[in-house]
């Protein structure tokens, strides 16, 4: 069956939708006194209908695949951007970033490490308001720690 054939002997009205129009074409033209005549015509008319609703169907999935894949493109290009950004920023820290440090600072980092922390262990053990008592007091005795790596 060719839908062109069929569009051409039986012509859409201004405004009529697909059903309608299957739906009128096999009430006017199946009056015929053929034999066969009526049931050929309600085949072509299912068949032209089936067809068109077919490529209705592929078109909006063609449709909405070409929309998922234009909005992941630009997915993809935000993401590589900020990709990009950070590893610019990344690259830029690395440079900045000292390699070594000295034995002295690594010293200090580590005395104040632990003193922290042993203020924070004295807090702990305070009462509420700051008060504080023989725990904290305790905690805030302890000797600083001595140097690892210098005399």
């Amino acid at each position: 069956m060719n839908p062109t054939a069929f569009m051409m002997r039986n012509p859409i009205r201004k405004g009529e939708d697909l059903r309608r129009f299957v739906i009128r074409v096999i009430t006017e033209n199946c009056d015929s006194d053929l034999p066969g005549a009526r049931e050929e015509m309600i085949g072509e008319a299912l068949q032209f209908y089936r067809t068109r609703i077919v490529e209705h169907v592929q078109q909006e999935e063609q449709d909405r695949a070409v929309a998922d894949r234009r909005h992941l493109e630009a997915r993809l290009a935000d993401l590589t951007a900020k990709h990009d950004a950070l590893e610019a920023q990344h690259a830029r820290l690395k440079s900045t970033m000292p390699t070594s440090i000295s034995i002295r600072e690594a010293e200090e980092a580590r005395l104040g490490a632990f003193k922290l922390a042993r203020e924070k262990a004295a807090l702990l053990m305070e009462k509420p308001g700051g008060e504080p008592t023989a725990g904290s007091e305790a905690i805030r005795a302890i000797p600083d720690i001595k140097p690892r790596w210098t005399r």
